[in-house]
């Protein structure tokens, strides 16, 4: 059996490939201009598709030692790990990343705006992949205890922090200023401070309180909370400002749960917390998107979150903004198993055209029949064009009128009959091989019958 296999692949090799490979390549040049019709629609296709980011992504964030600032590192590490490029750059406000973003100059394409820091209409051109982090808004103050329903109403003749220009502290402070004391404006004691500064400056009792937006783990938050000369605001009416300001959220510090052993806070306190969304242009890569997203779940899965409200992120909370397409899927559908167990670029890039992979597939079932049966439908090809040639010669051999013209179409007759014994065929066509063979030869007798016939006239 294993020698009939071998001298089969051995006569194959000798005879029967070169045969093959001579036709495949006259089949190749006939259908020349298919293949380059095709290949013509593939790099189309790949071009409007674009799989992969062609531009840089540039991350603008908060202040340095910020939560913004922890997250930006957090992402650009993420990244690095992903095969993906990250800058991230500071800005010290708001207003010059909404700068940034409306500038089509500016390689800024995604920030991190808290909710009711701006809206839609500040921000056109850009899509929400949801809110990403929890900052809670903190009033330290410093002095005997201070119980009141109105925090702002008390602090408003006194030396308060209120952040830099633009910022998000800032204009949420005016917010809720004006929320409870209309027509308070801007006043002198309201000072214009960067986080950093502000937190020097109260614990070196030089201001009396501190009003600020940032995350529990930010630095400047844990080093006020752990200061034993600073005290932490209580809202009493946190639920009465919820209802007001929805895009706002309550969360506890639970009693003791600063210092169990000093028992700090010494009661529970409730916070105002605002969450964190990642708005991205419209046009950034879906690869990128999905990146940001997955290095969001990640960041919560992988950090002990202090407010329980935190372990749900991200999710789609502010629906102010626009849910970009990926981030709808993202929330809707979850995550494709496949980012599980494919390198990310291929992941991302299968869920990137998965839809023009479904077209192009039902596109192609009608041809899959042909394509399998290529090899078959060559020789079979070659064969009828050699058929029609075989026709074609028979009519000139009749209506030769002297021996040359007979001459010569026999000529071309040995020459068809050496063309056909080069050509290689399929199985199933081996029958209709054997069968032209035969017609030229009966057709080649009856040329060299008719020549003497023609010679004697």
């Amino acid at each position: 059996m294993l020698k009939s296999i071998l001298s089969y692949i051995t006569m194959y090799a000798r005879h029967d490939l070169p045969r093959e490979l001579s036709t495949l390549r006259r089949i190749a040049i006939f259908y020349a201009p298919v293949a380059i019709f095709i290949v013509l629609a593939f790099i189309f296709a790949l071009l409007y598709v674009q799989p992969f980011p062609r531009h840089q992504t540039v991350l603008a964030i908060g202040q340095r030692g910020t939560m913004s600032d922890n997250l930006g590192e957090m992402f650009k590490a993420f990244f690095a790990r992903r095969g993906l490029s990250l800058d991230v750059e500071n800005r010290m406000g708001l207003n010059e990343i909404e700068k940034d973003l409306r500038d089509p100059a500016s390689p800024v394409n995604a920030s991190f705006v808290v909710s009711g820091a701006g809206t839609p209409a500040e921000f056109p051109g850009l899509v929400s992949l949801g809110n990403v982090a929890l900052a809670p808004l903190w009033l330290f103050y410093r002095g005997d205890t201070v119980s009141v329903d109105d925090p702002f109403e008390f602090y408003r003749d006194k030396r308060i922090a209120v952040g830099g220009e633009g910022t998000v502290s800032h204009r949420l402070f005016s917010l809720l200023m004006d929320l409870t004391n209309p027509g308070t404006g801007e006043r002198p004691n309201f000072l214009r401070l960067p986080h950093a500064d502000a937190t020097e400056q109260l614990l070196a009792g030089k201001i009396d309180a501190l009003f600020m937006v940032d995350g529990f783990s930010s630095p400047m938050v844990q080093k006020l909370l752990n200061s034993r000369d600073v005290k932490l605001m209580n809202f009493p009416l946190v639920d009465a400002y919820v209802r007001k300001l929805p895009f706002l959220q309550k969360v506890t510090v639970p009693r003791g749960s600063i210092d169990i052993g000093e028992i700090r806070p010494a009661a529970d306190v409730a916070l105002l917390a605002s969450g964190v969304n990642l708005l991205v242009e419209n046009t950034l890569h879906p690869t990128v998107q999905w990146a940001f997203l997955l290095a969001a779940r990640e960041n919560t899965l992988k950090t002990d979150n202090f407010f329980p409200a935190a372990n749900a992120l991200p999710q789609y909370r502010d629906r102010g903004f626009p849910l970009s397409p990926v981030a709808t899927r993202f929330y809707t559908t979850g995550v494709p198993s496949y980012f599980g167990y494919l390198p990310f670029w291929l992941a991302s890039l299968l869920e990137n055209v998965w839809v023009v992979l479904l077209a192009l597939v039902l596109l192609a079932l009608p041809l899959l029949n042909k394509l399998i049966g290529f090899r078959s439908f060559a020789s079979q090809r070659l064969l009828w064009l050699h058929f029609w040639e075989l026709r074609y010669l028979e009519d000139e051999l009749q209506a030769c009128r002297t021996a040359a013209q007979a001459e010569a179409v026999r000529a071309r007759l040995g020459q068809l009959d050496d063309t056909v014994a080069a050509c290689w065929v399929t199985d199933d066509q081996m029958r209709h091989y054997f069968n032209l063979r035969r017609c030229i030869a009966t057709t080649i007798q009856d040329a060299n019958k008719k020549i003497p016939a023609l010679e004697q006239q």
